[in-house]
C-alpha cells in the first residue's frame, strides 16, 4: 500500500512540476524541443520574423488587407498568418501572435497576475497583426496583452 500511494506522488508531482509540457524553441535556425512538447514542430521558418508590405499594391498582391490599424493615422498591410489555428505554447512558433482562449473571468484573473501557469494550449492567431485585449503563451506562460 505504502509502495502504491509512493508511485501516485511521484505521478502527480511528475504532472504538477510540468515534466509532461514543453514548447519548441528557435536555435540556431533549428527547432529545438525545450521539455517535452506533445505537439508537431512549428510550420513558420525558424529565426525569420514576418515583414508585412509597405505599398498597397504589394500587400494586396500576397493576399493581405490594406487598411487602418488601430489608432495609427496612417494604412498598413495584414495578411492572415499561413500557421493560423496551430498548436503552439509559445509566441516565438507563431508568425503572429499564441493566443490562448480564456473566458472574460480568467481574461481578467490574468490582467490581475492571478491566473496560474497552465497547461493549456495556444493557437496561432488568424492574422500577423492582432489588435485588442487577449491572452497569449510566452514560454508556456499565460500572459495578457492590450494592442489598439
Amino acid at each position: 500500500m505504502v509502495l502504491g500511494l509512493g508511485i501516485v506522488l511521484l505521478f502527480v508531482f511528475y504532472l504538477v512540476s510540468g515534466a509532461t509540457s514543453g514548447f519548441w524553441v528557435c536555435r540556431n535556425g533549428q527547432w529545438i524541443k525545450s521539455g517535452r512538447p506533445d505537439y508537431p514542430q512549428p510550420i513558420t521558418v525558424c529565426g525569420q520574423s514576418v515583414q508585412l508590405p509597405k505599398t498597397k499594391n504589394t500587400c494586396v498582391a500576397v493576399g493581405g488587407v490594406w487598411e487602418k490599424q488601430g489608432p495609427e493615422p496612417h494604412e498598413s498591410c495584414n495578411r492572415k498568418a499561413n500557421d493560423r489555428g496551430n498548436l503552439c505554447r509559445d509566441n516565438g512558433e507563431c508568425e503572429g501572435f499564441c493566443q490562448v482562449e480564456l473566458s472574460q473571468s480568467e481574461l481578467s484573473r490574468a490582467r490581475r497576475g492571478q491566473l496560474p501557469l497552465s497547461t493549456k494550449f495556444g493557437r496561432c492567431s488568424v492574422w500577423v497583426v492582432e489588435l485588442g485585449c487577449f491572452a497569449f503563451m510566452k514560454q508556456g506562460k499565460i500572459q495578457t496583452l492590450c494592442v489598439d
